[in-house]
């Protein structure tokens, strides 16, 4: 089975390193997106089975990451979410896996956080 994935984050130098670990591990990269709007409607026609969230990820009209986390969640609840930050308080960690995340990993990526996903990832899809 090919994971396809979703990448949603700020950055795009973030983005074309979280690409890299995605493809490197068998993972098909089939969007990438750079805010709250975009990724909502992306998700929607793609429906992949992993997402990225950066929890900084630019919103609109009241619509921040939590809010869109708990969208995706609700509407696809087997829809693997992995967040990724620079700057991830214990407690916002404690609430998106409180609320279902598979897996926080902080930036900078180094290689503890990343093998950690990947176990989690290979945990749902054998």
């Amino acid at each position: 089975m090919v994971i396809r994935a979703l990448i949603a984050h700020n950055s795009g130098i973030t983005r074309d390193v979280i690409r890299t670990h995605l493809e490197c591990g068998g993972c098909q990269v089939v969007a990438e997106t750079g805010t709250v709007a975009q990724t909502i409607d992306v998700f929607r026609t793609t429906r992949p089975d992993v997402i990225t969230l950066d929890v900084w990820l630019r919103g609109a009209q009241g619509v921040d990451a939590l809010s869109l986390f708990r969208t995706i969640r609700r509407e696809s609840p087997a829809t693997s979410i992995v967040i990724v930050s620079g700057s991830q308080s214990p407690d916002d960690q404690r609430i998106y896996r409180r609320e279902g995340a598979l897996e926080c990993v902080a930036e900078p990526f180094d290689s503890f956080g990343l093998k950690r996903v990947w176990r989690r990832l290979s945990d749902v899809y054998p």
